[in-house]
């Protein structure tokens, strides 16, 4: 797929709540659909053989959190059009779930779109993809990062 290509990381604790890790979204000024076709999901902390339920999904606001950085995979295209935000305080809002899967506390997840199975978001005003995670009753930092093409 052509286009330019871009990834995103951020870092959310994990608790009883399911809270959003990563949710990157089309800006509001310039509104633009992207691709999403790899995203890797990790826990940190003391590994423990617990299982979480993670959730991606599209979203339609960008929620409140801090704004990581979006890092343009060939530096010679221009910046992101995207907004991200991570490690939501207040939650975006979540649509149509495209993604949902247990993941065991050791392990690391890559999932990869197959050749015209990217996740693709509308041409609309923050929206977008996000991904969040919970457990009942484990304490640990929950990892995402998303590539994209714009």
């Amino acid at each position: 797929m052509a286009g330019r290509r871009y990834s995103c990381t951020d870092t959310t604790a994990l608790d009883s709540t399911a809270d959003t890790a990563l949710n990157i979204v089309s800006n509001a000024s310039t509104t633009h659909r992207m691709w999403f076709y790899d995203l890797l999901f990790s826990n940190g902390g003391t590994p423990a053989d617990l299982t979480s339920t993670i959730t991606v999904g599209r979203t339609t606001d960008t929620g409140t959190g801090d704004t990581p950085t979006i890092e343009t995979l060939d530096p010679a295209d221009r910046a992101s059009l995207a907004t991200p935000k991570g490690n939501l305080s207040s939650e975006c809002t979540y649509g149509d779930t495209v993604l949902e899967f247990d993941l065991n506390h050791r392990a690391v997840l890559r999932w990869v779109a197959p050749p015209g199975g990217e996740i693709v978001t509308p041409a609309t005003a923050n929206n977008g993809l996000g991904g969040k995670s919970s457990h009942a009753t484990q304490r640990t930092d929950y990892r995402v990062t998303m590539f994209w093409v714009e």
